[in-house]
């Protein structure tokens, strides 16, 4: 496959997630894994996914590898958005409170007679 049909592929998979999302394709330096890497971005949120070039074969023509390879590409798109935080931090987080009853004071007016 030429890196005109593997971005044109790509591309059409990507449309199907997140029409936003924009795709920059790059070959793979080892000899030994041939493959491309994936480049997502939209806004200041970026991304990246290694796909061996088998994979991008089989996608043509065999659906189960297309879903897979859409996947991983949907997966590289939902990692874009998780919030990173530092492992050793001093900061305590506040949990909400759990219930609907946690702020409401008692009712203890005119009940039964």
């Amino acid at each position: 496959m030429t890196t005109t049909e593997v971005h044109e592929l790509l591309n059409t998979m990507m449309r199907g997630i997140d029409k936003k999302t924009a795709l920059i394709i790059e070959q793979l330096q080892h000899a030994d894994r041939p493959g491309i890497i994936v480049h997502l971005s939209r806004d200041k949120r970026t991304g990246t996914l290694e796909i061996p070039e088998d994979d991008l074969r089989a996608c043509q023509s065999d659906l189960m590898r297309r879903n897979r390879v859409r996947t991983a590409l949907k997966r590289a798109r939902d990692r874009m958005w998780e919030e990173t935080t530092y492992i050793f931090s001093t900061k305590v987080e506040n949990q909400k409170p759990e219930g609907t009853n946690f702020f409401r004071p008692m009712q203890r007016g005119r009940g039964r007679r």
